[in-house]
C-alpha cells in the first residue's frame, strides 16, 4: 500500500494486486465497504471522509478527502481587496483560495473563528449552500490549498520587505 498526501485534507492510497489478493479482494469488483476497510487504519474515527474509488485491472487507487464541515466562503472583487484582508489575518489557518466567476474566493474552514472575525471587516461571508466547496474545487481554479493566507503573504509581502 502506497500513501501520498494531497494537500492538508486529502491523500491517495494505491493498493497493488498482491495486497488485494492477500485480502481476497478483486479490483474489478471492490465495494465501497471494502475500500473503507482498506483505509480504516489511516483515518481518525472522528473524521468524516469521502472516498473516490478507481479500480484498475490489477490494482486499486482510492482518494480520501477529510471533511470537517463546510467552510465559510468570502468573495473579493479584486486581488488588492483580498490582499488587504489577508494582511489583517494573524497566524496560519486552514484556508483555500479559488478564482471563480471573476472573483477571488477564500474558504475558511471550521476551527478558524478568529480569522472569520478578522475577515468580516473586509467582506461578508457568502450565503453558499452546503457542499459549495465541492463546486469550487470542480469548476474554479485552485490558487492555494491548505494555508492560502500564508501562501499569499509569502508571495506578495515577504519578498518585498527583503
Amino acid at each position: 500500500m502506497e500513501i501520498q498526501a494531497i494537500g492538508a485534507r486529502a491523500f491517495s492510497v494505491y493498493i497493488p494486486e498482491a495486497e488485494l489478493t492477500m485480502r481476497h479482494i478483486r479490483p474489478d469488483s471492490i465495494t465501497a465497504v471494502e475500500a473503507r476497510e482498506l483505509v480504516e487504519g489511516l483515518i481518525d474515527r472522528a473524521d468524516t471522509v469521502s472516498l473516490e474509488l478507481f479500480p484498475g485491472r490489477h490494482e486499486v487507487l482510492i482518494f480520501v478527502r477529510r471533511s470537517f464541515g463546510d467552510p465559510e466562503i468570502y468573495a473579493f472583487a479584486d486581488l488588492e481587496e483580498l490582499l488587504r484582508a489577508i494582511l489583517a489575518l494573524e497566524g496560519s489557518a486552514e484556508t483555500s483560495l479559488f478564482h471563480y466567476g471573476g472573483l477571488w474566493i477564500l474558504a475558511v474552514w471550521p476551527g478558524c473563528e478568529g480569522h472569520r472575525a478578522q475577515l468580516s471587516e473586509f467582506a461578508s461571508p457568502l450565503d453558499a449552500p452546503p457542499g459549495y466547496i465541492l463546486h469550487l474545487r470542480e469548476h474554479g481554479r485552485i490558487i492555494a490549498d491548505g494555508d492560502a493566507a500564508s501562501v499569499l503573504k509569502n508571495a506578495f509581502f515577504t519578498k518585498a520587505s527583503q
